[in-house]
């Protein structure tokens, strides 16, 4: 099974059927702030890491405090 660079990027190419975030989004709390790690229900749509029991939002995605939008991003692929 080939490791990923970069687990939240391969989490962050779904929705979260936990807190409904749209993909390109780290997951986040009820009170709406980032939250410290991803929810469990988005690792079974990221088949080489259903197996993690705990992934931490990368420090960058700004855990711990509001959600604020993001500069806009390229889709990672297109699809036809």
């Amino acid at each position: 099974m080939p490791e990923l660079a970069e687990p939240a990027a391969a989490f962050e190419q779904f929705d979260c059927p936990t807190c409904e975030v749209p993909a390109e989004s780290a997951c986040r709390t009820r009170g709406g702030k980032v939250a410290p790690k991803y929810h469990t229900p988005r690792f079974t749509l990221v088949p080489q890491l259903r197996a993690e029991l705990e992934v931490r939002t990368p420090a960058d995605r700004g855990p711990g405090r509001a959600w604020e939008t993001g500069p806009a991003i390229e889709p990672r692929c297109r699809r036809p």
